[in-house]
């Protein structure tokens, strides 16, 4: 996108005008419609309030009739101090419902930008007013009038070429490869392709009912979102990974002669890429390890097989993913212990509440235990917070000095920390009915049949899984670069 300096300046105090807006209505009139006639568009190809269903649309930028897109660019507005962050269900949907291609949804100091590809809706960045006031490059040139002329008329003679054209440019003109992840699944790259890092991580709590499942597969989804390569394997017999994930281990693992975990840890020769299934919700892509009843009982089995303890991470070797995440019964017994030989970390989730901070003790002591038996130390990668009230400030900042009161009294307990407030999973019915539906939270906007107020309270979570999956990325880094 060429552009002059004066066309700098005037960007810039266009967005500079946002201090003096208090209302939606005038943060329309002063800065959002004054930035679109300056990349170009013309007032009569922007529709204000235009009716859509029993609500109306901001913004219907250059409105067209022809298949397969009507409109180019929709955007929501909302007052420069109302947040943004619990708002994008709402534009999702006007983008699916009326084909657009890209939505921008907006408070005058944050911009989150999605992407609509004809079949899923892809949140693509987030940026706020000090970032394009320094650089409009990305937004500006996709909403520039001229490439919107452009992918439109590309678009009427082939919609699926020129989306994989507009991706692939989109990323070159960001520098981000993660875009390319929008593109449609591609066969995977083998999965014991050695060259990449990873890291195996069990999400582990003999105290159950602190979110330990719902925690992995929403974790998993964020680390997807953000370009990474995620298996899940399931290696508890009640398979509650498996089932929030949309596979019956009856209907789809069994009847169909599928093999699960159990195939896995006591069949010398099988391979991991011979029992991973493939899911996807529109950019996230999981793979799965499916867990069946059977496994409960193959303790016997499992014993007798020579150095049992090892023989996960065996299959584990080269695997080729980012992150594994393994997910075992809240116990300790045998399928716990494979769980931790095979693992360079431990994620531990709890409430805030006294039984499972109690809990954490034992958690400790079996890893300190199987970490006796390694080659390598097994490290305890933080404390994640799950199902969190957070009416309850006070006694939840008197459960976390609890917390690490507890934390201090046990060898090395010193060295572990929990993940930022931020990152804290709040107690949400939104939450648990996203696993009745077989899907990730991230996926529940695309779920027929889900209540504005269900969609509000999934983004208000959601948010919490994408700062965890941050810091985690963060201390994995740190990890390697120790």
């Amino acid at each position: 996108m060429a552009v002059s300096q004066d066309f700098h300046q005037r960007w810039g105090a266009l967005l500079d005008r946002v201090h003096a807006c208090k209302t939606e209505k005038a943060l329309e009139e002063e800065v959002i419609l004054p930035l679109l006639i300056l990349l170009g568009y013309d007032q009569s190809e922007i529709i204000q309030q235009a009716p859509f269903g029993k609500k109306r649309v901001d913004f219907l930028v250059k409105a067209q009739q022809t298949a397969p897109y009507c409109h180019y660019l929709i955007i929501e507005a909302k007052a420069p101090k109302q947040s943004t962050a619990h708002n994008s269900w709402q534009l999702r949907q006007y983008l699916r419902d009326s084909g657009s291609i890209l939505g921008l949804l907006t408070n005058g100091n944050q911009f989150r930008l999605f992407y609509n590809d004809g079949e899923t809706v892809h949140a693509l960045w987030s940026f706020d007013r000090d970032q394009l006031r320094q650089d409009y490059r990305v937004l500006g040139s996709l909403l520039w009038r001229r490439n919107c002329d452009r992918v439109l008329g590309a678009f009427g003679a082939s919609h699926r070429r020129v989306h994989h054209q507009l991706i692939r440019a989109i990323a070159q003109l960001s520098n981000d490869s993660q875009v390319l992840s929008l593109l449609p699944m591609q066969p995977s790259s083998t999965p014991d392709d050695p060259s990449r890092n990873a890291m195996i991580i069990t999400v582990f709590n003999n105290k159950g009912g602190v979110g330990k499942t719902t925690l992995t597969v929403n974790l998993a989804a964020a680390l997807s979102q953000l370009g990474k390569r995620v298996l899940l394997i399931d290696i508890d017999a009640q398979a509650n990974l498996t089932t929030g994930l949309g596979i019956d281990p009856l209907e789809d693992v069994e009847k169909p002669g599928r093999k699960d975990i159990t195939h896995l840890l006591t069949e010398p020769r099988l391979a991991l890429n011979e029992v991973v299934m493939k899911k996807r919700w529109g950019n996230v892509v999981l793979d799965i390890v499916p867990a069946h009843i059977r496994l409960s009982y193959m303790e016997n089995q499992l014993i007798q097989i020579v150095d049992s303890d090892r023989i996960l991470a065996k299959k584990l070797k080269n695997h080729g993913y980012d992150f594994v995440f393994i997910d075992p019964p809240p116990s300790f017994g045998k399928v716990n212990r494979i769980s931790l030989m095979a693992s360079g970390g431990v994620l531990v989730p709890t409430q805030l509440s006294p039984y499972p901070i109690r809990a954490l003790e034992f958690v400790l002591s079996q890893v300190e235990e199987v970490g006796q038996f390694r080659e390598t130390s097994l490290p305890v990668v933080g404390i994640a917070v799950s199902m969190h009230d957070r009416q309850s400030r006070a006694f939840n900042l008197s459960m976390v000095e609890e917390l690490y009161g507890r934390l201090n009294q046990l060898p090395g307990g010193s060295q572990i920390s929990m993940f930022s407030e931020a990152s804290w999973v709040p107690r949400l019915n939104v939450i648990s009915k996203s696993q009745s539906e077989g899907c990730p939270l991230f996926a529940l906007d695309s779920v027929d049949g889900v209540s504005a107020q269900d969609r509000t309270a999934a983004e208000n979570a959601l948010l919490s899984f994408e700062v965890l999956a941050k810091e985690l990325l963060q201390k994995v880094e740190v990890s390697a670069g120790s």
